[in-house]
């Protein structure tokens, strides 16, 4: 994770994003606002058992929808696909990394130009945007099926990411997978791990996860002394599938378990899990979440896909591989995994901290040849 709450973004030349003043508008002032309030309120005024089909009728008077999300190729346009397939309304996808979403979402807004309805992707870019006041409330349908911890200011939970050890099954026998974070820093790892240039929120978590388990800020710094000496880093989850896959890291220290699971089922000998089926490793379990733009040009279209991405969409998740924010049939995608609290409010707090951290750890640290 690189954080993007402190950053700021070129826009009109040599002007930077801020709250108080946007190209071309008066300070405060988002363009088309009002049509669009008009029709939150009108939908949320209505018994939520009306509300969907409201919803569908000025969604399809709108004709279309556009949502940037930092979704993978091969999970977005499916998920786009299926919305288009159940309701007959045109989507357009901007995809990009969780930065490039906030910075674009950001940009546009701040301009009075809103090119997003609704905006997917990570936890923390989706606290900045509901921090800015760009996003609206949701409470229709859907939400009731979305745990507490999934639930946040004018944003909520659509999947999980989540963090566990992977490694290459041919290099990495049975019974030599590590069991705990801790193992990480065992010396039979010497050279076989590889680290990802910027997971900050899992090194923030595993050692939250270490301090709030009796382990001293000591005891802490000496594990990730010897696990960075472990290392090798990469950048890009997906880039380091590839090179687990191809043999050339033996070892992650954290993947995604889609990703490696996705890896598996394409033939890849990698596991996120022992051959007994179930991880000791505490997994975190990372949001990524769906919101409404305040001013967006489509507002039916937008409320519409919220529901239907925490209704329907959640099983289309769920044929994809992800881990969804509800309990859907079917779903195994946390099967075997044991689950602790994913800190979001201590990264959203002081996430440029752990960045500054991360990267003074992986300091000197060798890459992984390609």
């Amino acid at each position: 994770m690189r954080t993007t709450r402190n950053l700021t973004f070129p826009l009109c030349g040599l002007l930077a994003v801020t709250l108080v003043a946007g190209c071309g508008g008066a300070p405060g002032q988002r363009a088309g606002s009002a049509r669009t309030d008009k029709v939150y309120d009108q939908l949320k005024g209505l018994p939520k058992s009306k509300q969907l089909a409201k919803a569908e009728e000025l969604a399809k008077k709108e004709g279309s929808l556009s949502v940037y999300t930092s979704m993978t190729a091969d999970i977005a346009t499916p998920v786009a696909k299926a919305f288009e397939k159940k309701y007959g309304i045109k989507v357009d996808v901007f995809r990009g990394n969780s930065e490039t979403v906030l910075q674009r979402t950001l940009q546009e807004e701040q301009a009075g130009r809103p090119g997003a309805d609704a905006v997917e992707t990570n936890f923390l870019e989706m606290t900045v945007l509901a921090d800015k006041g760009n996003l609206a409330d949701y409470t229709g349908p859907g939400l009731d099926k979305v745990a507490k911890a999934g639930r946040f200011d004018h944003w909520t939970a659509s999947r999980f990411n989540i963090f566990q050890p992977a490694w290459n099954t041919d290099l990495i026998k049975p019974g030599q997978e590590p069991h705990s974070w801790e193992d990480l820093a065992l010396p039979r790892y010497k050279g076989k791990i590889t680290l990802e240039l910027s997971d900050s929120d899992w090194y923030e978590n595993v050692t939250k996860y270490w301090l709030d388990h009796g382990k001293s800020q000591d005891q802490v710094d000496k594990l990730w002394k010897a696990i960075a000496a472990n290392s090798k880093v990469a950048k890009g989850h997906t880039t380091m599938m590839q090179f687990l896959g191809a043999g050339q890291s033996p070892l992650e220290a954290m993947n995604y378990t889609y990703i490696t699971d996705r890896a598996a089922r394409g033939g890849a000998p990698v596991a996120h899990l022992p051959k007994s089926g179930h991880s000791s490793v505490p997994a975190f379990a990372r949001p990524n979440g769906i919101g409404l733009i305040k001013d967006a040009k489509h507002p039916a279209a937008a409320w519409l896909f919220y529901a239907w991405l925490l209704g329907d969409g959640q099983k289309e998740l769920v044929d994809l591989g992800l881990s969804p924010s509800t309990k859907v049939p079917g779903d195994k995608s946390l099967d075997g995994i044991k689950l602790t609290q994913f800190d979001v409010e201590g990264l959203s707090r002081n996430d440029t901290e752990w960045d500054k951290k991360y990267d003074a750890l992986l300091r000197g640290v060798d890459q992984v040849k390609g």
